[in-house]
């Protein structure tokens, strides 16, 4: 009763937990976009709780190569990728596989330490279209973290089923700030065990 309380509620009109507002139509979230949390921002709403809270985590989950040559949103503090592209081709799918960073967690870990910040404070995260960052929310969620937002249109968006290119949303093609160059702080920089 509670939980559709609350859907009722998201539903109703724009999403605000802990002063960030979403206007998320949760009703219109891909299956691959849902996280146990239910936080979920656009792009825009991302930006609005940035300029309002600089001090917000923000992490980009995508490969380091697709980071540098794609571009990135600039207020985001670290890349800390889900997965890196491997050199093993799949057929297949007609891409490198892709393997699974399996100290995304502990990086994370050290992220927030470094910023100063605990499991209950607000991180975002975002990929290219919203579905590895949703993957990522579920991995922090199961490790204890209570407030993490998936961007969900990412930073490409969507693709044009016409041509394609990914140029119906997402953080770049919404003209918010972003670039190509990285900083140290933000790079990533694997642990070594």
């Amino acid at each position: 009763m509670i939980r559709a309380l609350a859907v009722a509620f998201l539903l109703a009109g724009p999403a605000v937990a802990g002063g960030i507002v979403s206007s998320v139509d949760i009703a219109s979230l891909a299956k691959s976009q849902a996280t146990p949390l239910g936080l979920y921002l656009l792009p825009r709403d991302a930006h609005a709780a940035l300029a309002a809270d600089p001090s917000i985590v923000f992490i980009d989950v995508r490969d380091p190569v697709e980071v540098s040559f794609v571009g990135h949103a600039g207020p985001m503090d670290a890349n800390v990728p889900l997965a890196v592209a491997s050199r093993a081709f799949n057929p297949k799918a007609g891409a490198y596989r892709m393997e699974p960073n399996a100290r995304f967690v502990a990086e994370v870990d050290a992220l927030m330490a470094r910023e100063g910040k605990g499991k209950g404070d607000p991180v975002f995260l975002i990929c290219r279209s919203g579905s590895r960052s949703a993957r990522g929310v579920e991995l922090l969620a199961a490790a204890g973290y209570t407030n993490v937002w998936n961007l969900v249109e990412g930073f490409e968006g969507d693709a044009d089923e016409k041509t394609g290119a990914r140029s119906l949303n997402g953080w770049r093609n919404a003209g918010l700030p972003w670039g190509y160059k990285l900083n140290e702080a933000q790079a990533w920089s694997p642990a070594v065990e």
